[in-house]
């Protein structure tokens, strides 16, 4: 148990050193604009366009993600999976304690109590007589 405990301190000094973190999935996709002069506008490809997507009380939400920030948000991304996948590997090593002492426990309570048979140091014994 004291290794699991060890493990699981080790886990949550990493969560400590957190950086800036953001929920959700980044998209990339291809618009057209609505200028009438660009090649976009006649059948070229689109412009490259990033949203954060992510669910809210079961709905879909989408945010723009400027270009200059595209990288950072990145960033913020993967250390929200990050954080994300530290806390399943908590809470499962907590659970896993948890499991150990109640399992230590009962064995504490399964250890085999000692019977004083009664009459037993007083010259009698428990056989039957044979006949």
């Amino acid at each position: 148990m004291k290794e699991l405990e060890a493990r699981r301190s080790a886990l949550l000094r990493q969560l400590g050193r957190t950086r800036p973190l953001v929920e959700g999935s980044l998209a990339v996709v291809n618009r057209k604009c609505g200028t009438p002069t660009c090649k976009c506008h006649h059948g070229g490809e689109g412009h490259r366009q990033v949203t954060l997507c992510k669910k809210v009380s079961g709905r879909s939400h989408s945010t723009h993600v400027p270009k200059g920030l595209e990288e950072t948000v990145r960033k913020w991304n993967q250390e929200h999976k990050r954080v994300k996948q530290l806390l399943k590997e908590i809470s499962a090593l907590s659970e896993q304690i948890i499991r150990s002492y109640v399992s230590s426990q009962r064995a504490a309570k399964k250890k085999p109590k000692l019977r004083v048979l009664k009459g037993a140091g007083r010259g009698k014994t428990n056989r039957k007589r044979e006949r």
